[in-house]
Order: structure tokens, then sequence, then C-alpha cells
């Protein structure tokens, strides 16, 4: 790695690093396009990787002022992340698989999608439970 790559790395980790702590997200999704058009590192199979162990840290040391605040809620949260466990295993083995241009295909569709989620305004409980019952009649 060259002095520019280890400064972009340093400045995105720290881009990477804030985001998680400021929304509790972003991670994977700003650190790939990072690692690959900005650092610079060419097999996205590599930088998922990376970016896996990089989040994974910074999201636990986020966990601990979040933590001493009482913002989390073990029980919870445990199981949320135990399916998010097996999910994670299951689908690094299945990327393992996927050449890299089908890999980053999937990663865009993943980013537009959850995108036109954000976007679009989010539904009620009431109105949720509306709906389901209007579609039983």
């Amino acid at each position: 790695m060259t002095i520019l790559q280890w400064i972009l790395t340093v400045a995105s980790g720290g881009i990477i690093g804030f985001t998680l702590g400021l929304i509790g997200g972003g991670g994977s999704i700003l650190a790939v396009p990072l690692l690959l058009y900005v650092v610079g590192v060419k097999d996205p199979h590599i930088v998922i990787g990376s970016t896996a162990l990089a989040v994974s840290i910074n999201a636990f040391l986020n966990l601990i002022p979040h933590s001493r605040a009482g913002h989390v809620h073990l029980r919870p949260a445990i199981v949320f992340a135990i399916p998010g466990v097996v999910g994670a295993f299951s689908g690094s083995y299945l990327g393992k698989l996927l050449p890299s241009k089908q890999l980053l295909f999937l990663f865009a569709l993943l980013m537009i999608f959850m995108a036109i989620r954000m976007i679009l305004p989010k539904k009620s409980v009431k109105q949720a439970a509306n709906i389901e019952t209007e579609g039983m009649r």
C-alpha cells in the first residue's frame, strides 16, 4: 500500500466509525465502496472480508457507550443477533462462491432497494393492521 492509500484507509475508517456511532448503521454500505473505489483495494472478496472485521470491531466498541447509557436491551438484541450470525455465516459461504462482478451487482441492488425503502413513507403499525384485515374480507 502506498502512503496515500494508508491515509485514505485511515480517513475511510474514521468515516465508518463516526457513521456507526452517530446513526448506528451504514458500516458495510459505506465501507465496501470506500475500500473499493477510494482506497483502491481490487478484490471485492477481500474488501467484504476486511469490512466484516472492521465493522464488527466498530460496532462492538459502539456498544459500550450505548450500554452504559441504558440503550441496550440484551434479550431482544441477542434474539435478533442469533439468526443474524447464521445468516452471516451462510451468506459469507455463498458469497465466496460468486464471481466478484455478480457479488458487487447484488450489493448494488441491495443498496438501491434499501434507499427506496427509506425514502418511501413508513406505514404505522395501525395502518399495516388495517391493510391486512381489509385484505381478509
